[in-house]
């Protein structure tokens, strides 16, 4: 292991990407990064730190610990030490020891981040209650044709995360309308609509590279028609399903989406959610409805997670 001592960050890195060629270039980048946050929690260059950082690993948990960095950073950092000691091929007692610190970490974590989801569930709008609001809203702008653009499109983009599984935002950027699922080129997220048939096609999202493609029927009646609308009177030309404005047919981004959410919700609903509040309530209706394993999976999937443990946590007897 002392060969590797005088072994600069970039150095390291090179070893770590000969090691996994096939991953990502995020997660390359996301190594050398760990190895530089090393050297700056330390002031020093790696060469100077002669792996003492991994060789007492309770000094650089201290260290890393009163740091500023995030949770989620932390652990990180801690992950591509323990990748560095699997490449470098370090004595097995070493590298239990980080084992065993990122096991403690990663629960402690978990146990706080289930404190705090608890909380969030104890004030959160139920479901039902954020369905049902929504419904009775729709009526004013299915029968009102005086609706403006912007209205009409803060609306639906409700409707779409509250009348139907509420998926990520980032499911809908860019989400393109078709008329046949023949236009599924495996690439672009696409609502269909064929005859009466109204279907999600999931082709990219956060883990569809695990999960693969999903597809949802849209069942709610209620976002039926304002679809039809949507489309029959406000976006009658573009492809995309969410434009910017009848002048700039654009798609809008994630954070265009992720404003209107919030501020039409507290229009809706008297106090502002965003996409995770949605979520959070839509899994907690989900639990209590006790579906079966099966079910659970096939919902947690669709949310984009690949076990239905997610929806259990959102029970409120946690």
């Amino acid at each position: 292991m002392n060969y590797f001592f005088n072994k600069t960050a970039r150095e390291l890195s090179d070893l770590h990407n000969q090691a996994f060629q096939n991953t990502s270039k995020a997660t390359k980048s996301t190594f050398l990064q760990s190895l530089k946050r090393v050297e700056k929690i330390y002031d020093a260059p790696l060469p100077e730190l002669q792996f003492s950082f991994i060789v007492n690993p309770e000094e650089f948990i201290q260290h890393l610990t009163t740091s500023n960095y995030s949770e989620n950073t932390k652990l990180t950092t801690i992950t591509s030490i323990i990748k560095l000691l699997r490449i470098i091929d370090a004595p097995q007692t070493l590298l239990n020891k980080w084992l065993v610190i990122l096991k403690e970490r990663t629960e402690a974590r978990q146990n706080n981040d289930n404190i705090i989801l608890k909380k969030k569930l104890q004030v959160l709008l139920d479901y039902k209650d954020i369905r049902k609001m929504v419904e009775e809203k729709a009526e004013t702008y299915l029968n009102d044709n005086e609706q403006s653009f912007k209205d009409f499109q803060q609306f639906l983009i409700v409707a779409f995360f509250t009348l139907q599984i509420p998926v990520r935002i980032s499911n809908y950027i860019n989400m393109v309308v078709a008329s046949t699922s023949e236009a599924d080129d495996g690439t672009n997220n696409l609502l269909v609509i064929d005859d009466d048939k109204y279907e999600l096609i999931f082709n990219k999202y956060r883990t569809s590279h695990m999960l693969g493609k999903k597809t949802m029927l849209i069942k709610n009646e209620t976002l039926q028609f304002l679809i039809d609308k949507w489309l029959s009177k406000y976006n009658k030309v573009s492809t995309n399903l969410f434009i910017v404005s009848q002048e700039n047919k654009r798609s809008m981004n994630g954070r265009q989406i992720k404003q209107i959410i919030e501020s039409s919700t507290k229009d809706i609903f008297g106090s502002a959610l965003n996409v995770d509040n949605i979520r959070a309530s839509y899994m907690r209706y989900i639990s209590e409805l006790d579906p079966d394993f099966q079910d659970k999976l096939d919902i947690a999937n669709i949310l984009g997670y690949k076990s239905p443990n997610t929806i259990d946590k959102h029970s409120t007897e946690i």
